[in-house]
């Protein structure tokens, strides 16, 4: 039943992909997060209300105690109206749960601004590291400008890392030339012990490790894409300007990470509700390895 539920959200979310354009679904979502404001009080109703540290405490009885990074998705307008406190709590909370011995991450996409055209988007914009917003929602543009963060040099895929393994997520991200291959903070996360974790948001939806395997084995995947080099600026800490080839992977076929419900057990790819709202936790190594494994046997998230 539940796996049916899943198939039955994720086919309706390509649908609306393949079907309905970029501007029309962000016009959706708009109206997807004011009838929530609206319905604020059928929602608590339903689902009651929580704190931060009731949310984090989630993530306390089902992350390994011997995680090292901990990588967080989050689809912050879904966590409410049911979550009561700002995403400065939240993200209080979950420093506080790393403590000082494990490092907190989270993506700092930037996918092409409004048109979601990356494409055209770096041909005339440079990536600052120290400026250019998050694109992944509220909590993720509050991490990145919470003090002591630091974030990877990459255009579209740059990730944001605060403590003792900061440094080796983000640190040579540009020298390589993909978004999640060999030298990425995806690699690093796949290397160490690394809890992915969602909150508010279906790992179908978000899951980004999934995207490591194609890239790092690069013409031996099997589905090819169509790779165009596209000269962009970026800007490091201390303002330096350097020239890097952003290549942009583009395929006809569409992302259907549900697949990864059939590589990974109930103990590797742990889901669950929340006072209404989607929550999963996995491990890096284990979304990488099988993916890895599956794309060798020509089985891919690619549809």
């Amino acid at each position: 039943m539940k796996l049916w539920k899943t198939e039955g959200k994720s086919q309706l979310y390509l649908a609306t992909r393949r079907l309905i354009s970029q501007r029309k679904r962000d016009a959706l979502k708009r109206q997807i997060i004011t009838s929530r404001k609206q319905l604020s009080s059928v929602y608590l109703m339903l689902y009651g209300r929580h704190s931060a540290r009731e949310l984090v405490e989630q993530l306390r009885n089902r992350v390994p105690d011997d995680f090292e990074i901990l990588m967080i998705h989050s689809a912050y307008d879904r966590l409410l109206p049911m979550y009561q406190g700002g995403p400065q709590d939240l993200v209080n909370e979950l420093l506080a749960f790393c403590g000082t011995n494990r490092t907190l991450a989270m993506p700092a996409f930037s996918l092409g601004g409004r048109l979601y055209d990356k494409g055209q988007y770096f041909r005339t914009h440079a990536f600052d590291v120290k400026r250019t917003p998050s694109e992944m929602g509220l909590l993720t543009e509050v991490f990145r400008r919470t003090p002591g963060v630091t974030r990877s040099l990459h255009p579209t895929h740059s990730v944001c890392a605060i403590g003792p393994l900061a440094q080796d997520i983000t640190a040579t991200h540009h020298l390589g030339t993909t978004r999640t291959g060999r030298g990425t903070p995806f690699d690093t996360m796949a290397q160490r012990r690394t809890a992915i974790v969602g909150l508010g948001i279906e790992y179908w939806r978000c899951i980004t490790q999934s995207h490591t395997a194609e890239d790092m084995l690069g013409d031996e995947f099997p589905v090819k894409f169509e790779k165009e080099p596209i000269p962009t600026v970026l800007i490091d800490w201390q303002g330096n300007k350097t020239q890097y080839s952003l290549t942009i992977p583009q395929s006809s076929k569409l992302v259907h990470n549900t697949l990864l419900r059939s590589l990974l057990s109930e103990e590797e790819l742990i889901t669950w509700k929340f006072h209404g709202t989607a929550m999963w936790v996995a491990a890096a190594s284990r979304v990488t390895e099988r993916l890895l494994e599956a794309a060798k046997k020509g089985i891919t998230i690619w549809w």
